[in-house]
């Protein structure tokens, strides 16, 4: 098998998700060549590094997309327990003699996430894809697991209540008492929850697709809110204290910051392509470091910032998406410190101190080169960082200035290789993934500005397969013509072979759908009936919920009749983005109107028990 030299794919136009459609179906072939090959220059911007794969490599399992921040360290400084959602795996480790002392096996699909450790010994780990919480002892390696909602995302532990509060994506923060038998408390937030941390007497949750935070009391009542700008905020964690007496009462916050390409017509170089300044190079997307009392840091080499971590002076922020590219770090170590007025930006981000520009700091990180793919990242009792990687399954010590590996690990010798899942996370060239945007295999809750018009991007979660033709338009009759346009012109990526295309489809069509979230039975079967007694399923059909055709709703153009399966976690809705909610979507003429299914005569009532039905699937 030859060697091959090429770089993820960036899926913003794949249109078969993220909007609800209703109307009569018309099918139009669309002309691929005229609008987009003949448009193309003849010589594309010259890529920045590219990724590296020796063979194309397809797992028998398909490991779910990247989720990151899977590490955390016990209270005793030396003991660290490590998710691994490939290999459905727990593990406790003893750094100082690198003996994995536990190895706990989980049910197939449960993909192990965050990680909290209480004061008694054990370990709680939120299991993604199953809805519980695994309890490890630490000392012994036994495991409990006990139903917790949907979707478990950030963990906590709260000393002063001897609780932990979980953060689920569904938008319910669960308070567990650790007494037997104690209440467990819900409190409903909005969807898309991340991270929990627990900081004096207050409650810090995290969004992911907004990348905002919600400050709330331990009774669950909200006191604040700080909206940054950016979006995906991949990580949140406790900023590091003011000084030896005074504790910071604020987070800190790895995410992305979005930007509409630039107007042009040529593709090439269009969302992301290679620049001599690293630190300031042209992507639609890069990595924001928002710190409280800095300006916010501008990191575009920082890839996929899936995880970050802090020892209270320095913040190592993870970039999955340069795993594959050897001469790109995977680590960006970032020295605290608090900003004067005269260096702080006047174009204040909302909180956490101010403007984002140029950034003189990006050039002056330290940066950390690892084998493998890092995924999260953690500072134990001697102040050694700690890397996880996730291909191979491995802990590595770095050395004191961070820059290199010199102690390791080995979690497990299982390898979960995949070519596909290797492309979607990597850095194209042109500093940015297809995971960038298609977070977590779902997507980043934007609307973008393009030389096409508003394009909302779509999600991958069990929407792909027997879906094509791809793109908003209908315009890409294959993965083929896809990777082609977005990846190879856009995204300023070389051309990628047959066997390797073949193996990102084999990943992106086994990517599962998002967890179907609990409505009340009578109301799911009364929005069903409506959904059919209004001629829904006519275009909505089977069981993708779509008949893959082009049509024209009232929205003014022919656009792709999306699968609704998984409909309810991707709002906002259409093309466009033109409903925030699904109740938007029934109400007014901006997504169509009665052009756009027979809504007409529809009460509150109705319109309720339909978007309930539309958000079960």
């Amino acid at each position: 098998m030859r060697m091959m030299n090429y770089p993820s794919a960036l899926f913003l136009f794949l249109p078969t998700l993220s909007a609800t459609a209703f109307a009569g179906c018309n099918l139009q072939e669309p002309d691929y060549s005229e609008r987009y090959i003949n448009t193309s220059p003849s010589v594309a911007p010259t890529p920045g590094p590219q990724p590296h794969f020796a063979q194309a490599l397809r797992a028998a399992v398909a490991p779910p997309p990247i989720s990151g921040g899977t590490l955390a360290v016990a209270p005793d400084g030396r003991t660290i327990v490590a998710s691994d959602p490939d290999r459905d795996r727990i593990y406790v480790v003893d750094i100082p003699t690198r003996t994995v002392k536990h190895d706990i096996v989980l049910a197939p699909g449960s993909e192990p996430g965050r990680v909290a450790i209480d004061s008694h010994g054990f370990a709680h780990v939120g299991l993604r894809n199953t809805g519980a919480l695994a309890t490890i002892d630490l000392a012994t390696g036994s495991k409990v697991e006990r139903a917790i909602c949907t979707a478990p995302r950030g963990v906590a532990f709260d000393a002063k209540v001897d609780s932990l509060h979980i953060a689920c994506a569904e938008g319910v923060l669960v308070t567990v008492p650790l007494a037997a038998g104690a209440a467990i408390k819900r409190v409903g937030l909005d969807r898309d929850l991340r991270d929990v941390l627990v900081i004096k007497d207050k409650l810090y949750v995290s969004h992911f697709r907004g990348a905002n935070v919600t400050v709330l009391t331990r009774e669950g009542n909200v006191v604040g809110e700080s909206t940054r700008g950016g979006n995906l905020g991949w990580r949140m964690v406790k900023a590091p204290a003011v000084s030896d007496k005074e504790e910071n009462d604020d987070v800190a916050l790895v995410s992305q910051d979005p930007v509409n390409p630039a107007p042009s017509t040529t593709g090439a170089g269009y969302y992301g392509s290679g620049a001599i300044d690293t630190c300031n190079s042209p992507t639609i997307t890069t990595t924001r470091l928002d710190i409280p009392g800095e300006t916010s840091i501008n990191i575009p080499p920082a890839v996929l910032p899936v995880d970050l971590a802090t020892n209270g002076r320095e913040y190592a922020i993870v970039a999955a998406g340069n795993g594959h590219t050897p001469e790109l770090p995977q680590i960006f170590i970032h020295q605290a410190k608090l900003r004067t007025s005269a260096t702080t930006s006047s174009s204040s981000s909302g909180g956490f101190g101010g403007g984002f520009g140029t950034n003189p700091d990006c050039n002056e990180m330290a940066k950390g080169f690892v084998p493998g793919q890092a995924i999260a990242a953690a500072f134990d009792g001697e102040d050694q960082l700690i890397v996880q990687s996730r291909e191979p399954a491995a802990l590595y010590i770095m050395s004191p200035d961070r820059q290199r590996v010199y102690k390791e690990i080995t979690l497990s010798t299982e390898s979960r290789e995949d070519t596909g899942h290797a492309i979607f996370h990597s850095n194209s060239g042109g500093f940015l993934a297809c995971a960038s945007c298609h977070a977590e295999g779902g997507e980043d809750g934007r609307t973008w500005e393009f030389v096409e018009g508003q394009r909302r991007t779509p999600s991958m979660l069990g929407t792909l397969a027997h879906t094509a033709p791809f793109h908003w338009d209908g315009e890409m009759k294959d993965l083929r013509q896809l990777v082609d346009h977005v990846f190879t012109s856009r995204m300023s990526g070389p051309k990628v072979d047959d066997e390797h295309v073949t193996t990102l489809q084999s990943w992106l069509f086994r990517l599962p759908p998002p967890p179907k979230v609990q409505k009340p039975a009578d109301a799911v079967a009364r929005g069903s009936q409506i959904f059919e007694a209004r001629g829904c399923a006519t275009c909505h059909s089977g069981a993708d919920f779509t008949n893959n055709e082009t049509v024209d709703v009232g929205t003014g153009a022919r656009y792709q009749v999306p699968t609704l399966t998984g409909v309810g976690w991707r709002a906002p809705f259409l093309h466009n983005g033109c409903a925030k909610t699904l109740k938007d979507r029934f109400d007014g003429t901006a997504c169509g109107g009665d052009k756009h299914g027979d809504v007409n005569g529809l009460n509150a009532a109705d319109i309720a028990d339909l978007t309930t039905f539309l958000d079960s699937l």
